[in-house]
């Protein structure tokens, strides 16, 4: 599954992640300085990707109470699924994503 950064915003914007901040100040180390002015940046994707795997390390692998919610909903049969969601979810990918780009 490849993840778009239009999905990573959303992921950090619902567990109310601010973006990252551009330029972070860090010190060189005393080897580094003694070595030469070697010096790495990250691009702004890699500090939202860095950012959003954070939130997933420390979100729990499964939500029970949206499962229970889920399951008892299932149970009762009022469980339903609407076909427009389906289909926006479905198309939303392949529209949605190349225009945000443009």
């Amino acid at each position: 599954m490849k993840i778009s950064p239009n999905q990573i915003q959303h992921l950090l914007k619902t567990y109310g992640v601010d973006r990252v901040e551009k330029k972070r100040d860090i010190a060189p180390t005393e080897k580094a300085q003694k070595m030469g002015n070697d010096k790495v940046s990250l691009s702004e994707d890699a500090r939202l990707l860095q950012a959003a795997s954070k939130v997933i390390r420390e979100t729990p692998e499964l939500r029970e109470e949206m499962v229970e919610k889920l399951r008892q909903s299932i149970n009762d049969g009022t469980y339903s699924v609407s076909s427009d969601k389906i289909a926006e979810k479905m198309l939303g990918r392949n529209v949605e994503d190349p225009l945000k780009s443009k």
